[in-house]
């Protein structure tokens, strides 16, 4: 692993459709709303306990898998209730500071209880049971409210639970609460900074916080990850957003290959492309969190990794010109490396966005009797209070509801070709995976619902993380995971943040 000290690159916020259409979004400002409530419902659970003790076990929590930590509680040297406690601890001293990296929005009040619980009846196998998560805050739980960064519904509580929490819960995992999100998935304003929402204001990369951007729109869950806030994450993605915010917190990010986990409670931006995935310190731990998360369990992957899978494979590598390293390193590894060029020509991912969002995000509000059943109704409430409720303007929700009826045939048309494309590309190439720096080649595979693992590639200079993004065809879940492990096992290039321990 990679201690890093100094981050020095700014970031530019990620945006789900193309860069060009926007200009630079404005600069980070140390914002945070709502803090003093997150830190009372801390300070109730860990009323009572020894938290010096529990923080001296910070060796046996820090950057471990989920089978090591689970290790450890097998043998005695920590508890569950410690772990959830340590976590709980952590969160307070560094996230909810004036200058914390703000990535958590809502706490679990029943986190201390639930690990209790668990304590009583142990599964100390290398599963999730036991295990705190964090959840985007667009993903439905019914004791915490959903707000997807709004104000509007900064106070509602779903009456039902997503699918994919009851899932999580059916198998035992402790839900510790939620992460902050880039506000109705980075799809406010062009100038809004990745990770700031009006409800919770602006998260903060904990490699340089302020300078640079945590991309968005899963900033939280990428942020809290690498800050270990919490053990694992779920965030969503559409284009990019579990992508962008793991690769430049060099950490693991896994979008699955369209709907094998469930999207029914969590809300939309483009129902087409939309997708929950694990956001993780490390590849096995992606798998655990996924296989936890769906509702098939037919189809959950096989942890029996090969450390020397890659070798062998045509892996296609899509090079905009900073890929040079991670072509040597794919080669060190014996993997068969092919240049590819990607043909992106008609796959607009933003007009499927343009079409859907209004649509889909009216069908979630009135399904969910949330107190706004429109996106007209969420634009006229902002401007009750635009410095609060839109600070950076609300111009993509303005333009979005200017959609007078959704071109279905249209959007079905750009999938079909993005998915034609990808195949071609595969077919012609023979290849097993494809692979690009961070999201530079994000868009076909976003658009055609296919599977996509980014795995830290280090911090180049010491500067801005890099994450190698690997992508495989449609339901090959199972090697692209095999794959990414591979890589993972060999070169082990996640770096750890130190900056953001400096600036409470």
């Amino acid at each position: 692993m990679i201690i890093l000290a100094i981050a020095i690159i700014a970031g530019v916020a990620f945006f789900f459709v193309k860069k060009s259409l926007f200009p630079s979004a404005a600069q980070e400002e140390y914002i945070s709303y709502d803090k003093d409530r997150q830190i009372k419902l801390i300070d109730e659970q860990l009323k009572g306990l020894d938290i010096e003790k529990i923080r001296a076990k910070a060796h046996l929590i820090m950057e471990k898998s989920i089978a090591e930590i689970k290790a450890s509680i097998a043998e005695g040297k920590l508890s569950y209730e410690e772990l959830t406690a340590f976590y709980l601890d952590r969160i307070k001293t560094y996230d909810t500071g004036n200058k914390g990296l703000n990535a958590v929005t809502e706490i679990n009040p029943n986190a201390i209880n639930d690990a209790r619980a668990k304590d009583k009846a142990p599964d100390n196998g290398n599963n999730i049971s036991g295990i705190p998560v964090l959840i985007k805050d667009n993903i439905n739980t019914n004791n915490m409210p959903t707000s997807g960064g709004t104000v509007a519904l900064s106070n509602f509580t779903p009456k039902t639970n997503a699918d994919l929490v009851n899932e999580l819960i059916n198998a035992g995992a402790i839900i510790l609460g939620k992460a902050n999100l880039s506000e109705l998935a980075n799809y406010m304003d062009a100038k809004m900074p990745g990770g700031y929402s009006s409800k919770t204001g602006q998260t903060h990369n904990p490699f340089d916080p302020i300078n640079l951007s945590p991309q968005g729109s899963s900033s939280g869950s990428g942020a809290a990850v690498a800050a270990n806030f919490s053990a694992v994450a779920l965030g969503t993605e559409t284009t990019g957003s579990i992508t962008a915010p793991a690769a430049v917190s060099s950490i693991v990010g896994y979008k699955p290959t369209k709907d094998l986990i469930s999207t029914k409670g969590v809300i939309p931006l483009a129902a087409s492309m939309d997708t929950v995935g694990p956001m993780t310190k490390n590849v096995t731990d992606a798998a655990v969190l996924f296989n936890a998360s769906i509702s098939d369990k037919t189809k959950q992957l096989s942890l029996a990794f090969e450390r020397e899978f890659i070798k062998g494979k045509t892996i296609g590598v899509y090079d905009t010109g900073s890929a040079a390293e991670l072509i040597k390193r794919l080669k060190e590894l014996g993997a068969n490396v092919v240049t590819v060029t990607l043909d992106e020509k008609g796959i607009e991912n933003d007009t499927i966005i343009e079409q859907e969002f209004k649509y889909n995000l009216g069908e979630y509000l009135s399904a969910n009797e949330a107190p706004v059943k429109s996106l007209a109704e969420l634009i006229e409430f902002n401007k009750k209070d635009l410095g609060r409720n839109a600070k950076y303007g609300q111009g993509l929700l303005e333009d979005a509801n200017d959609t007078e009826k959704p071109d279905t045939a249209k959007v079905a048309e750009i999938v079909k070709n993005a998915k034609s494309k990808i195949d071609k590309l595969f077919e012609d190439n023979k290849l097993d995976a494809l692979v690009f720096i961070d999201t530079d080649g994000i868009v076909l595979p976003s658009v055609a619902g296919y599977p996509v693992i980014t795995v830290p590639l280090g911090a180049p200079g010491g500067g801005s993380p890099m994450g190698a993004t690997f992508v495989a065809k449609a339901n090959e879940d199972q090697k692209l995971i095999n794959i990414a492990y591979s890589f993972e096992a060999q070169t082990n290039l996640r770096a750890i943040p130190q900056k953001y321990l400096n600036q409470q």
